[in-house]
């Protein structure tokens, strides 16, 4: 996908996404000095992580941060849609962008992030994953933020669908 569309599919502004792309952040496989002349083509995977990361920055998260947040993301998603088996046709990060179900990445307090989905086979409505301590794996089970941010994964994942 170029950059073009993806900035319209997203919402963001083109210059944006230029921008950051020129700072550095990028996604794994995403050519740091494409050349002169050379356009990006991102793959859907790579959309998404960079998606997630723009649309926090747009809302006034640190770029480190929301890089931090979009690699938590990542291996929640993979780690409970697949190896769960709670939803293996949904992990936007390789492409698979079908899914039936709400997932979300929540951030509380900018220092806790976790994993909020409807797929959870043994539970109705929406299942809040424990709180991690944000760069770390490890839960924080005394963790009560008071501030939090929800990303709609499912939303961002029907935007950038083939």
């Amino acid at each position: 996908m170029k950059v073009g569309e993806f900035s319209e599919r997203i919402g963001v502004p083109y210059r944006q996404v230029r921008y950051v792309l020129e700072e550095g952040i990028l996604p794994k496989g995403v050519d740091a000095d494409p050349g002169r002349g050379e356009h990006r083509d991102l793959d859907f995977a790579q959309t998404f992580w960079l998606a997630i990361v723009l649309k926090l920055k747009e809302n006034g998260v640190k770029t480190p941060k929301a890089q931090q947040i979009a690699d938590f993301a990542k291996e929640g998603v993979r780690g409970i849609a697949a190896n769960l088996n709670w939803d293996y046709r949904f992990n936007p990060f390789i492409g698979q962008f079908e899914t039936e179900f709400q997932w979300y990445v929540d951030i509380g307090d900018l220092t806790y992030v976790r994993i909020v989905t409807a797929a959870n086979p043994s539970h109705q409505g929406l299942y809040e994953l424990p709180w991690s301590q944000l760069g770390h794996h490890k839960t924080v089970e005394a963790a009560k933020p008071i501030v939090i941010i929800r990303v709609d994964l499912t939303k961002l994942a029907a935007l950038l669908r083939p």
